[in-house]
């Protein structure tokens, strides 16, 4: 399944303008591949939450696993994030997604608006990891747990498949 998608992030590096290029342009075969990834990883949740330019994976995800989707976005005027709907009951089980995880802060400040809203993340499931930042252990601080497809390590070359953990 993910191996599709981890080949062709294999191809793109060293570059990280070509791999930022593609995760910009997922094609429905990476999608798909990167959503199975993650159906298979998780646990049963009741809702999917998607970050700006995860939209598709956190749609394709909440497609296969038949839950709403909640989709955020940043208010321009206050910074905050807002969410497009609320959970039906409270205390909801919920998952973000994200396309590229790096130092965590957005994916944060989500859990913690969502918290207020009555959602509780305890799951961020991302296409990309990059492991030489410091959002996996920002959010695990938090008791949050981090599934990534991909893990990649920035080098002086560039970037290369992570080979200090074992991939998922």
């Amino acid at each position: 399944m993910a191996s599709s998608f981890r080949s062709v992030v294999s191809s793109l590096l060293p570059s990280e303008e070509r791999l930022m290029s593609r995760l910009q342009n997922l094609n429905e075969k990476d999608i798909q591949s990167v959503a199975d990834e993650f159906a298979l990883g998780l646990p049963e949740i009741d809702a999917v939450i998607g970050l700006p330019g995860a939209e598709g994976l956190a749609r394709a995800l909440a497609k296969l696993r038949g839950l709403p989707l909640i989709v955020v976005h940043r208010e321009e005027e206050s910074g905050w994030w807002a969410f497009d709907a609320e959970p039906a009951e409270r205390t909801q089980q919920a998952a973000i997604v994200t396309e590229h995880f790096t130092d965590g802060l957005p994916e944060l400040e989500v859990v913690v608006q969502a918290s207020k809203l009555g959602y509780l993340v305890q799951w961020v499931a991302c296409a990309i990891e990059r492991t030489n930042e410091p959002g996996r252990s920002r959010l695990e601080l938090q008791g949050l747990q981090i599934l990534p497809v991909v893990q990649l390590a920035d080098t002086p070359r560039g970037l290369v498949m992570e080979r200090r953990f074992p991939q998922n």
